[in-house]
């Protein structure tokens, strides 16, 4: 007769560090999820006013949307800073500020992400400012600038840098062509931004060529990535530092296009009849929002919407669904998960450690 055995438990054993790997893993996991269903994204809209432009704020994936300026003068192009805790835009409401055939020039503006405190950053009566990025330690923000022509009603177009509170601002690019545009490098290092700097004054009456340059944060090392005849505008580096999203007409129209940073491999994205602009990629790199036309009506329709892709061009989704124009999408970065040794997870841990000890007694 067989006799049946019990059969023993199996008991795994893991080691102090292997227990702190597993938990950190486990929250850096749940922070990652959370991280990717909280993010919103900040835009452009004129649903308020049709001639006036307001900074409004979603969620990804097109919920709670909520206003954040309500001024009568333009405001436009917002930026997140690294942290989340600002956002930069650009805004026409110093009225007393004309020039050159009483046009209002623009400046750059700070506010908190639920629209309160707005602080004039440039307060450059002489230049015109244009849109902003964050460098990646949220020390400095490098911005479009155009002085004027002496003598001439129009601007010369610059990448200039100022610390995050206005203060010291100086020229990055000194070039006679307009450079535009730029963008922070993940890893600090560089700045993108598109120039005009290509282009055959002679031929090219319409300003079709642009290029996207990188160059190093001090203004040296100018490097073409696109070196295309067409039309290559607006860069957004993905958070891995790895690619270039951007927008090109290089196909026959505007649509969103992505290469690798040293500016091989690009790829068309959307190829889409109507206009693609403006990409900008969500913080943990799958997704690119952009602005599109591709719903409008007839040519007499204005409707602009915000969408959002997977990082391939597949999946693209309407986030907007207004009759309005909405444009120029900026994404909320992702929270940063801190651990700390006087934090929750040092408590778990040596709740983890208290329990094996008291169990190897």
């Amino acid at each position: 007769m067989k006799l049946a055995l019990p059969t023993p438990r199996r008991r795994t054993c893991y080691s102090h560090s292997g227990l702190l790997a597993l938990v950190v893993n486990l929250l850096l996991a749940s922070a990652s999820l959370v991280q990717a269903a909280d993010t919103r994204i900040a835009f452009m809209s004129n649903r308020s006013n049709e001639r006036n432009g307001e900074i409004y704020l979603m969620n990804s994936d097109g919920k709670r949307l909520r206003r954040l300026t309500k001024h009568p003068q333009y405001d436009a192009v917002p930026t997140w800073s690294p942290d989340g805790q600002k956002i930069t835009f650009v805004s026409f409401r110093d009225e007393h500020r004309f020039q050159v055939g009483g046009m209002i020039l623009a400046e750059i503006y700070m506010m908190n992400p639920d629209g309160t405190n707005p602080i004039n950053l440039t307060q450059s009566p002489k230049r015109a400012d244009g849109g902003s990025s964050w460098s990646p330690d949220g020390k400095q923000i490098a911005f479009t600038a155009g002085e004027h022509f002496k003598h001439h009603a129009g601007y010369r177009w610059n990448i200039w840098v100022m610390d995050a509170d206005g203060s010291n601002p100086r020229k990055l690019t000194n070039h006679t062509a307009g450079d535009g545009n730029p963008d922070w490098s993940p890893d600090g290092k560089q700045i993108a931004f598109h120039s005009e700097r290509n282009r055959d004054w002679e031929f090219d009456i319409q300003r079709k060529n642009l290029e996207i340059y990188v160059m190093n944060t001090d203004g040296t090392n100018f490097i073409n990535l696109t070196n295309h005849p067409a039309e290559d505008r607006q860069p957004d580096w993905s958070p891995d530092g790895l690619q270039i999203a951007f927008s090109s007409n290089r196909d026959g129209n505007l649509d969103i296009y992505v290469m690798n940073a040293d500016g091989t491999n690009p790829i068309n994205l959307t190829n889409h009849p109507a206009v693609d602009k403006g990409p900008a990629w969500s913080p943990d790199g799958r997704q690119i929002a952009f602005h599109s036309e591709r719903d409008r009506k007839d040519d007499d329709d204005k409707n602009v919407e915000i969408y959002v892709m997977n990082a391939d061009g597949t999946n693209p989704i309407n986030l907007t669904n207004h009759p309005a124009i909405d444009r120029g999408p900026s994404w909320e970065p992702a929270p940063t998960l801190k651990v700390s040794s006087k934090g929750k997870l040092a408590t778990l841990w040596g709740g983890i450690k208290r329990s094996s000890t008291h169990r190897a007694k």
